[in-house]
């Protein structure tokens, strides 16, 4: 796995591994298994119906993932993502996710080209 990578595209390699107890291979598992969850996906249809509570539920999801696997920025609009919905803040909220989803692509990326 290309270290360069995946720091590039927004992962914190080095504290991943730290919180796996400097188990790179199962820290590297977990992301490569990271683009295969459809957790965004499905947060993205809940934003384009409107549905804020499914909303929620699937980019809370993701936070704790993304938090867990060291993707700082992505935690962050996440969380944002997160309290905008819990607040009723929904137009930003949607505004927020779609800067939020462009961030899970490019890591996602750089995950499958870090693998290859």
């Amino acid at each position: 796995m290309n270290r360069e990578i995946l720091i590039s595209c927004g992962i914190d390699y080095d504290e991943g591994v730290a919180k796996f107890l400097d188990e790179a291979e199962l820290y590297e598992k977990l992301l490569m298994d990271f683009p295969e969850d459809n957790t965004f996906e499905e947060a993205r249809a809940c934003m384009k119906n409107h549905d804020y509570e499914g909303l929620e539920k699937a980019v809370h999801a993701m936070k704790s993932v993304t938090g867990t696997l060291s993707m700082h920025e992505l935690y962050s609009c996440c969380s944002q993502t997160v309290s905008l919905v819990r607040s009723g803040d929904y137009d930003f909220a949607e505004k927020l996710f779609e800067k939020t989803y462009d961030k899970y692509q490019k890591i996602t990326e750089g995950i499958k080209l870090a693998c290859g």
